[in-house]
């Protein structure tokens, strides 16, 4: 072999060396578990004893995540609770097409599981389905409640302002404590988003709702399942009794159909007495805001290898509200 041919293999190998390594590994990391106990373990802070744990969905539809913080999510650790299968959050994500006319991928997981009264509550009584719940008891010392948590969703950015509209709440003695801070708003796909790019369905809207508490994903660039997802928000509550038990229901659900799911990650460590900082948890009176550690994009590689994925993928578009609430 002469030296030019050296060099030029030589040269391949290391480009395609370099292209591989550029490829997004996907740190997100998620063992499922349906063991109430585990899971409130997991978040429990300081000034919190919990009692009567009980968690009802499927038995893949929560569990534990570790380097959320590499993953793009803001917080690094703690429990997922989602209306398919939790596994699926460690990506890849699969970009929903936004140009008319293109059918869009059926994502997620149908578990086949029944919907929650009190969620449909919150969005006038629409059908939910493969519910999530986790409920407990808890004293607090102070009489106040404080935790960190980022909801995420495959809704996004195509089904914003729709009837899919997947729902969640943190309802403590009976009343939703996830709230847009400083309103009365849900925190929801039609309350935290950038808009709307290209309405797939009547009566859709293309205006952005409080675009500032909105990340996306949808290109795939952050290494997790999910096209969209918040910022860090604070459910908090003051005023409680200290000393007297309280209930907590942390649920989340699909809405209208079983499939494109949504999650919602809470802090480990952070369901406390007295609020904890989501960046630095030994420092709860640090103002610097959340960080958000943004993987490089991925390479021609991965993209050929996306391709190939979608490919094999039977493409499906999503039914109109109609006809998917008959």
């Amino acid at each position: 072999m002469n030296s030019l041919t050296k060099f030029l293999s030589h040269s391949a190998f290391t480009l395609v060396g370099l292209t591989i390594a550029s490829v997004p590994v996907y740190a997100l990391t998620v063992n499922t578990t349906n063991d109430a106990n585990a899971l409130v373990n997991n978040i429990l802070g300081e000034g919190i004893t919990f009692s009567n744990a009980t968690y009802t969905g499927a038995a893949n539809g929560s569990g534990f995540f570790t380097n959320g913080s590499s993953a793009g999510i803001g917080i690094d650790s703690g429990i997922i609770l989602t209306t398919g299968n939790a596994s699926q959050a460690q990506g890849p994500v699969i970009p929903v097409p936004v140009e008319p006319g293109q059918p869009v991928l059926p994502l997620g997981t149908n578990n086949s599981l029944p919907g929650d009264a009190d969620l449909s509550a919150l969005i006038d009584d629409a059908a939910t389905f493969d519910t999530s719940v986790l409920e407990f008891d808890f004293i607090s010392e102070t009489g106040d409640l404080f935790f960190n948590y980022v909801f995420a969703s495959q809704e996004y950015p195509v089904y914003v302002n729709s009837a899919f509209n997947d729902v969640f709440a943190f309802f403590l003695n009976g009343e939703n404590i996830a709230l847009i801070p400083g309103t009365t708003t849900p925190v929801s796909i039609n309350s935290v988003n950038n808009g709307n790019p290209n309405p797939q369905f009547p009566n859709e809207d293309t205006f952005a709702t409080n675009p500032q508490f909105f990340n996306d994903n949808n290109s795939g660039n952050l290494s997790h399942g999910y096209n969209g997802f918040t910022t860090i928000f604070t459910a908090q509550a003051t005023g409680l009794v200290p000393g007297s038990s309280n209930t907590i229901k942390l649920a989340i659900a699909d809405t209208v159909d079983n499939f494109f799911d949504s999650a919602v990650f809470i802090q480990g460590g952070t369901f406390s007495s007295t609020p904890i900082d989501p960046v630095d948890p030994v420092d709860p009176v640090d103002p610097t805001p959340p960080s958000t550690s943004v993987p490089e994009p991925t390479t021609m590689l991965g993209l050929l290898a996306f391709g190939a994925f979608g490919a094999t993928t039977t493409l499906k578009r999503k039914k109109q509200y109609t006809t998917a609430s008959q």
